[in-house]
């Protein structure tokens, strides 16, 4: 019988009530449970149990409503207060109806009636009261801990925004500068990632005094991988274009140097032309990308630059073709990634390269600024509400 005793749960119950014979009555009701067994300590005053409360330790506070001039529903909003969360029991008297409310919303845990309390019901309210400070107490904890995560989260988010911000000022630094001249062309390229960072890449290289080479690159997918793969085939390239003025050539090279390091899954297209200012003469090869347009100062025709065009970083034997147009000063030649032709707008409909003819030709006299410009105006026009899917690139460049 001891050894079963001395297994029951221990409660430490704190009575706050101004009347002795309601501790004597309590007291043995608590004896009379089976199931715990409890330590009761009395206080018989509001003002003292304001000073000893915050003090010790306890499982359970029963709150007598009248305490002289204070009541227990006072007592009680004091100890919320003063940010104690152990379980309070209102004990009340008949009629209080208003006043058991008044304690729920105030914090209380349960209440119950003086004069109408049996060892049973005192069990319960006792247990429910302690257990829902449990479920109360793992609630807050699990709630401050989803805040300490959510904040650690929210840390961790900035932390890569700042990493891809900082990625993003460093592709957009590996763009060319319109505010730096080539003589015999004018350019105007517009990149619009469709996240923070992309993989697309343009580039206006000059080589010599009589030849200026333009790129445009686009690496499957997007964002960090992409704009990796990028960066280094922008390097590549850069090196093999001021080595050699064949863009064939230049296309075998790089695709060589791109097979080592290329990740499963990935490849590059590109399209590269090189400009021959004293011949007037534009060689080109292109590596699984859209063709270029060739829009002539005379004339009311737009036509297409193209060549065989195997992938780069796929196969290191790859064979690249090679082709080459006449051009004249006021000729337009516009580069471009597919994010272009492939846009979608609502109604499912991919946007119309016929688009960019006419503005070609309606805007043949105006500076490459404004055609690059007119160009992605329609682009947003045509999609309207619709999210941008992919990257979108255009090197709009001007012969002069």
């Amino acid at each position: 019988m001891n050894a079963e005793m001395n297994h029951k749960p221990a409660v430490r119950v704190c009575l706050v009530d101004d009347d002795e014979d309601y501790y004597v009555i309590t007291r043995d009701l608590l004896a009379e449970i089976p199931s715990y067994t409890f330590d009761i300590t009395w206080i018989d005053s509001y003002d003292l149990a304001l000073r000893e409360i915050p003090g010790k330790s306890f499982d359970v506070l029963l709150f007598d409503y009248r305490l002289g001039a204070q009541n227990g529903l006072d007592l009680l909003r004091q100890m919320v207060a003063r940010g104690i969360g152990l379980p309070v029991i209102m004990l009340t008297g008949q009629g209080d109806r208003e006043i058991d409310l008044e304690a729920m919303k105030a914090g209380a845990a349960d209440y119950l009636v003086k004069g109408k309390i049996d060892s049973v019901q005192l069990e319960r309210s006792i247990r429910y009261s302690m257990d829902r400070c449990a479920t109360l107490e793992e609630l807050r904890r699990s709630r401050d801990s989803l805040k300490t995560t959510t904040q650690q989260l929210q840390l961790a988010l900035q932390s890569i925004n700042d990493e891809l911000e900082t990625a993003r000022r460093v592709q957009k630094s590996l763009l060319p500068q319109t505010a730096d001249p080539v003589p015999g062309v004018q350019f105007s390229g517009v990149y619009l990632p469709c996240g923070a960072i992309g993989g697309d890449m343009y580039d206006v290289v000059k080589i010599d005094d009589s030849h200026v080479a333009f790129l445009m690159l686009d690496v499957c997918g997007h964002g960090v991988p992409a704009a990796l793969i990028t960066a280094m085939a922008k390097v590549s390239f850069t090196r093999c274009i001021l080595k050699n003025e064949s863009p064939r050539s230049i296309f075998t090279q790089v695709n060589a140097e791109l097979c080592r390091f290329m990740p499963e899954g990935r490849y590059v297209t590109g399209f590269l032309a090189v400009l021959d200012l004293e011949k007037k003469e534009l060689a080109f090869s292109r590596a699984g990308h859209p063709p270029a347009l060739h829009a002539r100062v005379e004339g009311r025709s737009v036509s297409y630059l193209t060549t065989g065009a195997p992938l780069i970083g796929c196969f290191p034997d790859s064979q690249f073709e090679e082709a080459a147009v006449s051009v004249s000063a006021g000729d337009f030649i516009v580069f471009y990634t597919d994010g272009i032709p492939e846009t979608l707008n609502k109604t499912n409909e991919r946007y119309s390269m016929k688009t960019v003819e006419s503005l070609l030709l309606a805007l043949k006299t105006q500076p490459a600024s404004d055609v690059s410009t007119a160009i992605i105006e329609s682009l947003r026009t045509f999609t309207g509400s619709i999210p941008q899917a992919d990257d979108v690139t255009v090197l709009v460049v001007k012969i002069l």
